[in-house]
Order: C-alpha cells, then structure tokens, then sequence
C-alpha cells in the first residue's frame, strides 16, 4: 500500500487522545491515564457503546474534553457512554425566551453535564445503564412540562460532578 494514503488506516480516537496528552503541562497530561483506563475497564459496557455511537458519527466534528471524546452530532439529544460524550447542535424544547443563552452557550454547559455522566459511568461501572440510564429514558419520556429535564437525580447528580470536575456551569434546572 501507498505510504500516501496512510490516512485512510489512522484511528481519529488514537489522535484525539495523542492531541489531547500534547497539550498542556505534563501533571495535566498525566491526570487523564486513571479516567482513560477506569472508563476502559469499570466502564467497558458504555464505553463500547459510545465507541459504536462515535463509528456511526464518525463524519460529525469530535474534540477532547478532559480526557473524554466529544462528538458534536446531529441528533436532537445528548448522551455520554462511557468514554464519548455526544452534544446536539441544538437543545429541543430549550425555552430561550425564560433563561436567554445562545446555543453555543448551551452546547458548552450540556457538555459539562455530559461530562458528569462520564463520572457517573466510572462510579457504577456496570450498573451505569440499570440506574443512570433507563431512569433518565424513562424520565425524558414521561417529565411534565413545567418540570426541568434536569431536575431528575440522574441529571441534577450529572450537574453536580460535571460542574466539580470542570469548574464550569452546566444545564443547572433550565427548562429542556
């Protein structure tokens, strides 16, 4: 094969992370090894998922985000599997007249509640789906409507250590 087209076999996971390991100083290089390997290991379920997820949306754009692989896809929703995180272009049903955020604002705080869940994938292990999960499913499908997505325990928890991981807001209790 053509050294030429060596392109065509690299892993843009493997890139992500070699780009993500060059930045910064080396303790903040260093911090993201335990995430990495917990969420390779304690987390294998999701993050074999999310690995599926990301080869379906391979085209969407993808960064690092703290050792976590962030694709920004074209669904009307975000999820976070183990290692990948998902953001939608656009929040449904976010009320813009109540809490006036742009949509790159709400793109940056649902990633950081994402991020949580990352978190809480390395604390469950493989119980992420069985109570992180389906309850956040079912809660989606069945909220009220005056009641903010992110009010249920799977998301305000998400909130929490997204936020204490981070440093930076998350969705807080607005109205999606």
């Amino acid at each position: 094969m053509n050294l030429a087209n060596r392109n065509l076999w690299r892993c843009p996971i493997i890139e992500l992370m070699i780009l993500q390991l060059r930045r910064g100083t080396k303790k903040l290089q260093l911090r993201y090894i335990p995430y990495i390997a917990l969420q390779c290991s304690w987390g294998m379920i999701q993050t074999l998922v999310g690995f599926l997820f990301f080869c379906s949306s391979i085209t969407s754009r993808h960064i690092c985000f703290n050792g976590s692989i962030a694709t920004f896809w074209n669904k009307p929703y975000g999820i976070s599997l183990g290692l990948f995180i998902f953001i939608p272009p656009k929040a449904r049903f976010y009320n813009s007249e109540k809490h006036q955020l742009s949509d790159v604002e709400i793109q940056e705080r649902l990633l950081v509640h994402e991020f949580g869940h990352t978190f809480q994938s390395l604390l469950l292990g493989p119980l992420y789906f069985l109570i992180i999960g389906l309850p956040s499913v079912i809660w989606g499908m069945v909220k009220k409507e005056n009641q903010s997505y992110f009010s249920f325990y799977t998301e305000s928890w998400a909130n929490y250590l997204g936020e204490k991981h981070t440093g930076k807001k998350s969705m807080e209790r607005i109205d999606i």
